[in-house]
């Protein structure tokens, strides 16, 4: 059973404020990662979180689901009027002092709560990211049976292609593929992207019908009870042009001399750096256009991160990230290739599973 108690102490244990508040509704503050990990429930409602309880409110449309989801707590009615009706509920609980994500919360609510001119705001970027950062055991197994789901759907759907399917068709197999074998659903918009188009990094599947030659770029995922996977995995129907079979290789290297970085106390920059030098000792720095790694867990892209501001300074058992160098060549093609894993406490473990040490060809 999910420890929500154990969630809400580390939570409001990092906070100096009497609540923390949680929205996620409609249209407006969209916090369905916040609402879930604190309460099992992702749909729409309102939590006001303090140091002894979980205050949850949803509206009438949404109650007798919120309190099928997440039993454990008491569901109050919130008013259609939904911003008056959280300055109303912070003030019956003698709420002061009050913490908010400025990453998740709308402005809407911000204006209402700002007016209301009777809380000091706490403000931090994401409190409840920062907590959900390292996996725990329940966390790892969902995320390790997302993965395999995406695997075998992967494995299923390549048997199947032939020249003159679509990027978008394959994409659909592969989402088929994972229901039936028990995701959720897709953990991302499934990337599906043939030829010159795998040079395109968050490229949609169109229309484009495969051919013989072209080289195939699958960015997949499933989602269960709650939790992503996230792979890249190339392959060829035929014979790929000589330019990406000479990038290949040099891409396998870069993953691999990535993950070999992965251990507690390493620093994201010194991930980015083993993989990255890799490539441009190869010549090819400025075609790797992103970073090596992010946290994979309730969301897709989460922390921690290997590069930027939210680079993490040292990595800790438990924590759940990608190693994805790539190299892309415009108008020619692209190769990814990005596993999962898992920080241990001598390393890392490597959760994806599916084969990468030859480019795959499918005649």
């Amino acid at each position: 059973m999910t420890d929500y108690e154990r969630r809400r102490t580390s939570l409001m244990s990092s906070i100096d404020a009497d609540a923390f508040l949680v929205v996620h509704l409609e249209g407006t503050d969209p916090d369905p990662a916040s609402m879930f990990y604190l309460t099992g429930y992702a749909g729409y409602g309102v939590l006001v979180v303090t140091a002894d309880a979980i205050h949850a409110f949803a509206s009438p449309t949404n109650r007798g689901m919120a309190g099928e989801h997440a039993p454990q707590l008491d569901w109050q009615r919130l008013d259609w009027d939904y911003q008056r009706a959280i300055v109303a509920l912070l003030g019956d609980l003698g709420v002061r002092r009050l913490a908010l994500a400025s990453r998740r919360i709308g402005m809407l609510t911000w204006r209402a709560l700002e007016a209301a001119g009777t809380f000091e705001f706490v403000i931090a970027e994401d409190p409840v990211a920062a907590v959900r950062i390292v996996k725990d055991d329940a966390e790892l197994k969902a995320i390790r049976t997302a993965t395999e789901i995406t695997e075998t759907a992967l494995d299923e759907v390549l048997a199947t292609l032939r020249p003159g399917v679509t990027e978008a068709e394959i994409a659909w197999r592969l989402e088929c593929a994972m229901r039936e074998r028990g995701a959720e659903g897709v953990a991302f918009e499934l990337i599906v992207s043939a030829g010159a188009h795998s040079a395109l990094p968050h490229h949609k599947p169109a229309d484009r019908a495969i051919g013989s030659g072209d080289v195939l770029l699958f960015d997949i995922g499933a989602r269960v009870e709650g939790y992503c996977s996230d792979i890249t995995r190339v392959v060829s129907i035929g014979r790929a042009s000589d330019a990406l079979r000479e990038i290949y290789p040099i891409v396998l290297e870069a993953n691999r001399a990535g993950i070999d970085a992965f251990a507690p106390g390493a620093s994201g920059a010194v991930v980015e750096k083993a993989a990255r030098d890799v490539i441009e000792r190869a010549g090819y720095g400025e075609m790797y256009t992103h970073g090596l790694s992010h946290g994979v867990g309730i969301e897709v892209h989460e922390l921690p991160a290997s590069q930027g501001r939210h680079a993490v300074s040292a990595y800790e058992a438990g924590m759940v990230c990608t190693a994805e160098p790539a190299i892309y060549l415009d108008g020619v093609g692209g190769v990814r290739i990005e596993d999962l894993l898992v920080i241990t406490h001598d390393g890392c473990e490597v959760l994806s599973r599916f084969p990468k040490d030859e480019l795959i060809e499918i005649a």
